[in-house]
C-alpha cells in the first residue's frame, strides 16, 4: 500500500468550491506512479524500456467531494496480475480516516512505438498485489450507448502527456464539460465508470454524444472509432 496526502487549492476546486473530478483523477495517477516507483516500474524506467503504462478502464465511486482548504488521503495498492492486466485500487478518506470513496481500475504496458499491449514485459519488476477489504469488483465493460450529438472538440497540444496522447484525466474534463456549470450546482457525481478503448492523439476531433438519460452515457468518437465511454451516476444536491 501507497498513500499521500493533498491539500485542496484555489487551482483544484470548480465555482462550488468542490475539487474537480478530473483532479481527483489526477491525484489517483499522481500516487500510483509514485508508488510504481518503488517497484522500479516507473514512467522513467519503462520509458527506457520503449513501454508505457495505460489505463483502459476505471470505475470511481464518492461519497462526498472534499472541498477547498480541505486534505485528504489517497491510498493506492495492487490487486492480483489478470493477464496482460494489472489492476490497481484506489480509497480515499478525511484526514480522520473516514471513507470518502474508493476507486478500481485496469491498467496495461504498451509499445510505444507499436502501442500495442505487451503481454510479458521483459525487464519489468512484478508488482504484487494486495488484499484490502475495501477493494470495489473490478469494473466491468461500461454497457449502452449514446447516440445524441453534443459536439466536436479537437485535441490540443496542451491536452497531450508524456506518453503522447490525451491524458485520461482529461477525458474526464471533456465528460464534464457536457453539462453547463449550473448543472452542478444542484448534481453532483455519485459515480463515473470510463472504459477507455482507442488512444486519442493530438490533432484529432472527437465527437461528443450523450444518452440524455438519468444514468447518462457519453460517448466519444473519431470518425467511426470509439475512444471511449462512460457511465455517469448523479445524485442531487
Amino acid at each position: 500500500m501507497y498513500e499521500k496526502t493533498f491539500k485542496i487549492n484555489s487551482n483544484d476546486v470548480d465555482s462550488n468550491l468542490e475539487l474537480r473530478l478530473s483532479n481527483l483523477f489526477r491525484y489517483m495517477q499522481d500516487v500510483a506512479s509514485e508508488h510504481c516507483d518503488t517497484f522500479h516500474a516507473s514512467h522513467n524506467e519503462l520509458n527506457a524500456l520503449n513501454y508505457a503504462w495505460v489505463v483502459f478502464r476505471m470505475e470511481v465511486r464518492l461519497s462526498k467531494m472534499p472541498k477547498l482548504d480541505e486534505e485528504i488521503i489517497v491510498s493506492t495498492h495492487p490487486g492480483d496480475k489478470k493477464g496482460f492486466m494489472y489492476p490497481r485500487f484506489f480509497e480515499f478518506y478525511d484526514l480522520k480516516r473516514n471513507l470518502i470513496g474508493t476507486s478500481a481500475s485496469m491498467w496495461a504496458i504498451i509499445d510505444r512505438t507499436t502501442r500495442r499491449v505487451v503481454i510479458s514485459p521483459k525487464g519489468v519488476n512484478d508488482i504484487p498485489g494486495e488484499n484490502d477489504p475495501n477493494d470495489i469488483p473490478l469494473p466491468l465493460k461500461v454497457s449502452g450507448d449514446a447516440d445524441i450529438f453534443i459536439e466536436d472538440r479537437k485535441v490540443r497540444y496542451s491536452e497531450i502527456d508524456l506518453n503522447g496522447h490525451l491524458n485520461n484525466t482529461q477525458y474526464v474534463e471533456y465528460i464534464m464539460d457536457t453539462h453547463e456549470p449550473s448543472f452542478y450546482k444542484t448534481h453532483r457525481i455519485k459515480q463515473i465508470n470510463i472504459d477507455y478503448d482507442k488512444e486519442i492523439r493530438e490533432g484529432e476531433v472527437i465527437s461528443l454524444f450523450t444518452n440524455n438519460e438519468e444514468v447518462e452515457i457519453i460517448k466519444g468518437t473519431s470518425g467511426d472509432t470509439r475512444n471511449f465511454i462512460a457511465k455517469i451516476v448523479y445524485e442531487r444536491r
